[in-house]
């Protein structure tokens, strides 16, 4: 039950946008639903409930006794970013703040959250079956939300989220403004990719057309959203399935790869970046390049300047930030895309440093680069789903890495629970192999004979095993 419960989590995340950014009515979103009855969205108060769920029943040793659950640094973290953020609690209480503003979603709230779905993750898809239905399930629902978007995009002006049309004037549609989105698509179609191009994954050709068309679909998602944050983690993504392929396959990957970076990159310049530069007479390409809030400003008033500004209000607070609560100050017409509200930041570690100081983001680092170890340690070992979960996992970190330089990740509920999905990946892919007590074979992606179970060397696998029978406002990245 708990294991459909974290599924279903997965396809609200994967089906559902978050931005309401753009939008010229403001929609208010399933992320945001309950939040003016309880505050906490209903979304999130499930979350909280589901991973009590599971913590009770890992404690209380039943299906999910400890011994099942992958062992990860998500409890340390739990532990001591909990910890951190109930001192801010108690000194900003002590200052008079108010409860529920330290505990806003534009504080250090999401942080926690993500952990907590890494965690209910680990619980509730120990077994081989959930961590093959999870797989499933975000491939079915990224091709289903690709379908609608392009439909969109196609015949009914793309996405309503658009500040670029909406804000300034742009004749410029958008499949999804969404980095949630493009996530989902960029995400899919790694994994795509890496069926297709990895040794030992057998295909029929009905299968491997399919796959095509999907690949297809996912990559024109991305690029057709023109969110150049989404369009480098894709290219970053793809960095990974490079490393893992054999040296032959490399060759083959690279040279299509660049083709379709050279494609995407083509329609971003002529669609959204030259517009840029005829709205700025002289701004230069590399400006537009550098900016993207709106064409009417110039770089020298930049997100760049945001920072500088949080940094100058940071002055005697670099150890612990200015509390969860806390705003920074700057020159209120050169933000004016804050509409006055400067709680968050457009770079998810400065947002860290700005709320929680150097020691929040040391801590959030160090999550991070646990993963990053885990990943090189362990992925030797991993074949079929473990080492598609795995190149998963760690491609998608790189994904993310774009937005948490210069976006909004941390006041984002969906974002930051995606970001938990990718942390969580690496360590299901382990765990698939440590509860075998001996290799058995699993179906590949066709009807046609079974591969041997022998060991693999790194960079060969035996493909995906069969599916079972039966808003806060921010600009643009």
């Amino acid at each position: 039950m708990l294991a459909w419960v974290a599924l279903l989590f997965v396809a609200l995340l994967a089906l559902f946008s978050s931005s309401t950014w753009g939008q010229l009515q403001e929609e208010n979103t399933l992320y945001a639903r309950g939040t003016g009855l309880f505050h906490f969205s209903l979304i999130n108060l499930a979350l909280w409930l589901a991973t009590a769920a599971a913590a009770m029943r890992l404690l209380s040793g039943g299906p999910l006794s400890p011994a099942r659950a992958p062992p990860s640094p998500f409890p340390a973290f739990l532990g001591a970013f909990g910890f951190l953020l109930l001192a801010h609690v108690v000194v900003g209480l002590a200052g008079g703040q108010d409860l529920l503003v330290i505990l806003s979603y534009t504080g250090l709230l999401n942080v926690l959250n993500m952990a907590l779905f890494s965690l209910l993750l680990l619980a509730a898809l120990a077994d081989e079956t959930g961590r093959r239905r999870l797989l499933w399930t975000i491939v079915t629902l990224a091709a289903l939300r690709a379908a609608f978007g392009l439909g969109r995009y196609a015949w009914f002006g793309g996405d309503s989220a658009n500040p670029y049309r909406n804000f300034e004037g742009l004749d410029i549609r958008l499949v999804y403004f969404d980095i949630g989105d493009n996530y989902i698509a960029a995400l899919a179609a790694f994994c795509i990719a890496w069926l297709l191009m990895m040794p030992g994954v057998r295909l029929t050709l009905w299968r491997r057309s399919w796959l095509l068309a999907l690949l297809a679909m996912e990559v024109a998602t991305v690029a057709l959203s023109f969110r150049r944050s989404s369009l480098l983690g894709l290219v970053l993504m793809c960095g990974v399935l490079l490393w893992q392929l054999p040296w032959q396959r490399r060759l083959l990957f690279g040279g299509l790869g660049s083709l379709a970076a050279v494609a995407a990159a083509a329609v971003l310049m002529r669609e959204r970046l030259q517009a840029n530069v005829a709205a700025i007479p002289g701004s230069g390409f590399l400006s537009s390049l550098l900016y993207d809030v709106g064409p009417q400003r110039a770089t020298e008033v930049s997100r760049f300047y945001e920072l500088e500004a949080a940094a100058h209000s940071l002055q005697g607070s670099w150890l612990f930030g200015l509390g969860s609560w806390g705003s920074f100050r700057g020159n209120e017409d050169a933000l004016d895309y804050h509409f006055g509200k400067f709680d968050f930041v457009h770079s998810g570690f400065g947002h860290l440093v700005l709320k929680s100081g150097l020691a929040g983001l040391l801590l959030f680092v160090t999550l991070l680069a646990a993963v990053v170890v885990h990943y090189l340690r362990t992925r030797p070992t991993l074949r079929g789903d473990g080492a598609l979960l795995a190149d998963a996992g760690m491609a998608s970190l790189l994904f993310w890495m774009p937005t948490l330089l210069i976006g909004t990740p941390v006041i984002e509920f969906r974002t930051m629970l995606l970001i938990g999905l990718t942390l969580a990946m690496p360590y299901l892919a382990l765990q698939r192999q440590a509860l075998r007590q001996a290799p058995r074979v699993l179906p590949v992606m066709t009807d046609a004979p079974i591969m041997p179970a022998a060991p693999i060397a790194p960079g060969r696998t035996q493909g995906l095993s069969a599916a079972p029978q039966k808003a806060r406002p921010h600009a643009a990245s």
